[in-house]
């Protein structure tokens, strides 16, 4: 029985063999095929690309928008697990609270938040990139933020993250409350304004 399979096998592949010599297929493609897929692929880019610039500032925002929030996560959380006020501050030099908010931010344990002295830095946060703007509105100061050892914050507010490019500009809101606890948000963005 094993020995009339093989043969039969061996049949048809001396067949298949036969045909594919007999016809000769042709293997690739012509130039007139190329350029076509070129032209269509070219088109359909076109179509796209507008789409996809969307996709990018999105995402740069989106990028940003993280940054904070996980910036405000950490202070909240060193503040819980030190039992120490910890103070968010624009900064431009990562030493002193100074400068805007676009050039960076520290955080740090002080027990004042006016002065530094004795204080930790515990992170430094670097410059935003070009098309990018960020400011802080909150209750009592616009230069700083301050988390409480229970995780209650000093001051409630929000930070205007916007995005700007060529043709778009796109802003989202990180929300604080006195609670300590930040949400972002993205509805009635086209109501706000940047500076930048």
């Amino acid at each position: 029985m094993r020995k009339k399979t093989i043969r039969s096998r061996s049949y048809r592949t001396k067949w298949i063999i036969r045909t594919y010599k007999n016809n000769s297929f042709e293997l690739g493609f012509s130039l007139v095929e190329l350029l076509f897929t070129i032209v269509i692929s070219s088109i359909l880019l076109t179509l796209a690309f507008p789409v996809f610039k969307h996709l990018i500032v999105e995402l740069r925002l989106f990028i940003l928008t993280e940054r904070i929030s996980s910036t405000l996560d950490y202070a909240r959380s060193e503040a819980i697990r030190r039992q120490h006020t910890v103070t968010i501050c624009k900064s431009k030099d990562g030493k002193a609270c100074s400068g805007s908010w676009n050039d960076g931010w520290i955080v740090l344990v002080s027990n004042s938040t006016l002065s530094l002295e004795n204080a930790t830095l515990l992170r430094v946060y670097s410059a935003l990139s070009r098309g990018e703007s960020l400011e802080w509105h909150g209750f009592r100061s616009d230069n700083y933020l301050q988390w409480h050892p229970d995780g209650s914050s000093s001051q409630n507010g929000r930070f205007i993250i916007c995005i700007h490019s060529l043709s778009e500009k796109m802003i989202w809101f990180v929300k604080i409350s006195q609670t300590g606890r930040g949400r972002i948000d993205k509805k009635n963005s086209k109501n706000a304004d940047c500076n930048n």
